[in-house]
């Protein structure tokens, strides 16, 4: 075992590393027990579903590590005497060296000092892949509008049709609709339900008349009683465990290969390391689309948790976080239109990467006020086509978002890289629905900037989003700022993402500022807070800087009250 501690204090605050379930901006507010470093569905030490192995810090340190390192753990503020243990604790986590390749097991790591946190930044994108090009433009220009909070399981033809309509008839723009779980016939069949869906290519027929790209959820998974399983069992196409002495895991009461998800039944993974097994998978959505003229695919999971224990794969993996790139390079990067939610050194796409499922609630444990923390993250992490969740969450548990927060969700999100609506706003009251519909006009005096944005991230991998340190990175009054965000260097974006407050305190950095909608308003030094800024609930805060491209936004114009 090789140890690498930094002493998290004298180095500054901390970004990067990996989506966490408790999004804490700087890293070092919370506490990153030591666990597993590769992507999880809410992990044993709290981290998620994308993961990197780069660090910056404010005082300009930048700590890298090889991503390919086997068995990497990671903790931040973990209680040191427990290190050991933790280690030991969660060993079964890694992918064991009887199925590494690689005759060692080394572990690289470099650090280098910077002028400052923004230079660190703009070093380790340096090391990443660049994006092979941009997301679809319309993905940007409109919404995504998809099923899953709405209907959940429940979805049909039916619903999905007059969900369609019901946004046009509020006079709301989409670009996508995203048809969730459940549309197939079993998991992995990859062809409709007949009784939900019977006449799916007229339905998509109809929703790209009504102007809608089509999407579908898949997954890697396959549950035994399909014709998919069937056939790809017999080719040896799916992740196999190795079980030399029990055919059954009396345990988990599972046949080897299969596992448990977050769903029912148990289900197969397919192993994406295999080439043959990657076309049958590829060739299968490939012919979805010819056969009802689906547009692209929200591919979900692809963490490698969701495989069999004792996992054997047809090329051994040498970490597991291997799995999670051949899932996205091999599978989900083949289709223009997709999404993905996870990775771990796969910077070189086109796809947009959402953050993990949200809980309809407040707070910074997978709330509202962990969306913009995860944004800033994801930037810093080198993924910039960042699509946050779905806005006002997820409605699980029987919770679903008032009007206060839907309407706060939909104004953090509106100037972000990508928006993604479920739950309907008109479902909510008349009101929130005329609300949103002022987000998403104020997108569009934005949009082309964040096209330009989406360009300049191919070339730089700089984040479209950015923290408030990247616009005057030595200003230490920066560091902490987790509602606040930065659309390239001349707009200002600060929702409110707290409960009942109508006033904000807002930070602008070095330079001139006006208000965006005031455009004969009050010229606003920066280095300095506003304290205590109007926001009732129509308003959401901006600012541009004074005599740049985006001053003509200054312009817009915005309810009063």
């Amino acid at each position: 075992m090789a140890e690498v501690k930094v002493d998290v204090a004298d180095a500054g605050d901390w970004f990067g590393g990996g989506h966490l379930m408790k999004q804490h901006w700087p890293l070092n507010l919370g506490c990153w027990e030591v666990g597993p470093h590769y992507p999880f569905d809410n992990g044993p030490n709290g981290i998620n579903t994308l993961v990197s192995t780069h660090w910056v810090t404010s005082g300009g340190l930048a700590v890298l590590c090889d991503p390919d390192t086997p068995y990497l753990h990671v903790g931040l503020n973990a209680p040191q005497s427990t290190l050991w243990d933790k280690l030991v604790s969660n060993r079964s986590f890694g992918v064991g060296i009887q199925n590494a390749t690689r005759v060692t097991l080394p572990f690289s790591v470099g650090m280098c000092a910077l002028s400052d946190v923004r230079a660190a930044a703009e070093a380790a994108l340096g090391t990443l892949p660049r994006p092979s090009g941009p997301p679809p433009a319309e993905v940007i220009r409109a919404p995504i509008w998809t099923t899953w909070a709405r209907y959940k399981q429940h979805v049909d033809q039916r619903k999905t049709l007059e969900f369609a309509r019901e946004i046009l008839e509020n006079k709301l723009p989409g670009s996508v609709m995203e048809i969730d779980d459940k549309w197939q016939v079993g998991y992995g069949e990859l062809d409709f339900d007949p009784v939900k869906f019977p006449d799916p290519k007229r339905m998509v027929d109809e929703l790209h008349a009504m102007g809608f790209k089509v999407t579908l959820w898949v997954m890697p998974f396959i549950e035994e009683d399909t014709e998919a399983y069937r056939e790809g069992s017999a080719a040896g196409y799916f992740v196999d465990s190795a079980h030399p002495h029990h055919p059954f895991d009396v345990v988990n009461g599972l046949k080897p290969g299969f596992f448990k998800w977050w769903n029912a039944p148990p289900v197969v993974a397919l192993d994406v390391t295999n080439p043959d097994a990657v076309d049958w998978f590829v060739s299968r959505l490939r012919s979805l689309q010819d056969r009802h003229g689906v547009d692209g695919f929200k591919f979900d999971a692809g963490e490698p948790c969701f495989l069999p224990r004792k996992f054997e794969t047809h090329l051994p993996l040498t970490h597991p976080s291997e799995y999670t790139r051949a899932w996205v390079h091999n599978v989900a990067a083949k289709f223009d239109l997709a999404e993905v939610r996870t990775g771990h050194h796969t910077t070189g796409t086109a796809l947009l990467t959402r953050m993990g499922d949200r809980f309809s609630e407040w707070g910074v444990g997978n709330g509202l006020r962990s969306i913009i923390p995860t944004l800033l993250t994801s930037g810093v992490m080198g993924y910039p086509f960042c699509l946050p969740d779905m806005i006002g969450g997820n409605a699980y548990f029987g919770r679903h978002p008032d009007r206060e927060l839907l309407v706060r969700w939909a104004q953090a999100n509106a100037l972000m890289p990508a928006m993604q609506f479920s739950i309907a706003p008109w479902d909510v009251s008349a009101d929130v629905a005329e609300l949103c519909a002022e987000c998403l006009q104020l997108r569009e005096h934005v949009v082309e900037a964040l096209i330009d944005l989406t360009h300049d991230a191919v070339a730089t991998l700089n984040p479209m989003c950015r923290p408030m340190w990247w616009l005057d990175p030595t200003d230490a009054q920066t560091y902490r700022i987790d509602d606040q965000f930065a659309i390239g260097d001349d707009l200002i974006v600060a929702p409110v993402v707290t409960k009942g407050a109508t006033t904000r305190n807002v930070y602008l950095t070095a330079g001139e500022w006006v208000e965006a909608g005031d455009i004969h308003g009050e010229v606003f030094a920066g280095g300095r807070w506003i304290v205590e800024m109007a926001a009732p609930l129509s308003k959401l805060p901006c600012f541009v800087r004074r005599g740049s491209d985006a001053h003509a936004l200054s312009g817009r114009r915005r309810r009063s009250k």
